[in-house]
């Protein structure tokens, strides 16, 4: 009696191991796919944000420089194109695309070229535009812009502001979830999320703001010159971070648009204030006139008697 020879039966595994291969490449060639498009797409936004932010800032100021009044859609460009830039730069960051290839150069460069004459200014400096001390700052500096217009308003406009920037960087970091510098790269440890940069955007928008309202209803060269000294020290305080290695210069690119963004919403505000506290003292003057004296010595209101 012959006996059946026994089936001989493959594992699963072996059996649709090449086809579910082919769908995993597949799948991950897909993905590649993907990401590229949304890299690409993000450094095209990117910028196109840059673009439409520079060419609205420089209309505004040919308009000034022409002493006609920045309109409001000029500065509705302005915000749109540095969040538009803004968010590209997060995607970017947050994908780990091309733009971040430069960060660990820039990160390299500043660990071998530290110094201790420098090291400790720039202690001092990234503890001083920490969040604690950006607070201060602006809790102090609007107060003296409050008793300067004798009004409570710049201050709590400046307050506000640098308060909301701080916010959004804050959930921005959560969002993002960039990890900081390699440990042995930083000179005070820090492990919380890194992009964007908390010192830049607090800085930003901090000096910022208090340009801009130093310098409203100046000259074009004072007020240009105020904005260039903030975003001069600005710049001190993001490569502070840099050198001490708390983070990568997307970091702080990152939040130097944050603040800037913060900065003009800030500003918005603070011309929509001023526009309307000046159009009650017209409306005030036209309806009580100053008072005035007469050859006789009587006072009138303005009007014949």
């Amino acid at each position: 009696m012959k006996q059946a020879l026994p089936i001989l039966s493959l594992p699963k595994a072996s059996a649709y191991g090449h086809h579910d291969n082919l769908i995993g490449r597949a799948h991950d060639a897909a993905a590649d796919v993907h990401q590229s498009t949304g890299a690409a797409l993000a450094v095209s936004l990117l910028v196109a944000g840059a673009a439409v932010f520079l060419a609205a800032t420089t209309w505004r100021a040919v308009a000034g420089t022409n002493r006609r009044s920045a309109t409001p859609p000029l500065i509705g460009l302005q915000i749109l194109g540095l969040t538009v830039a803004f968010i590209a730069l997060a995607y970017q960051v947050r994908a780990g695309a091309w733009v971040t290839t430069a960060d660990p150069v820039v990160l390299g460069w500043f660990a071998d070229h530290r110094s201790e004459w420098v090291t400790g200014p720039a202690i001092a400096i990234t503890d001083a535009g920490g969040p604690v001390g950006t607070v201060l700052i602006a809790v102090v500096l609007g107060a003296l812009l409050s008793r300067r217009a004798r009004s409570l308003v710049p201050g709590l406009i400046l307050i506000g502001t640098v308060g909301a920037a701080a916010l959004a960087s804050t959930v921005t970091k959560s969002i993002v979830g960039r990890s900081r510098p390699p440990i042995v790269s930083q000179v005070l440890l820090e492990t919380d999320h890194s992009f964007p940069s908390g010192h830049a955007t607090g800085a930003m928008v901090l000096f910022t703001m208090v340009a801009v309202i130093l310098g409203h209803g100046s000259p074009a060269a004072r007020r240009g010159l105020l904005l260039t000294g903030a975003f001069t020290v600005t710049v001190v305080v993001a490569v502070t971070r840099l050198y001490l290695g708390e983070h990568w210069l997307t970091d702080v690119i990152g939040g130097i648009l944050l603040g800037g963004l913060a900065a003009l919403i800030g500003s918005a505000l603070y011309g929509i204030w001023t526009r309307r506290a000046s159009d009650r003292v017209h409306s005030a003057s036209l309806v009580d006139p100053p008072h005035a004296v007469d050859p006789t010595g009587a006072t009138t209101t303005g009007r014949a008697a």
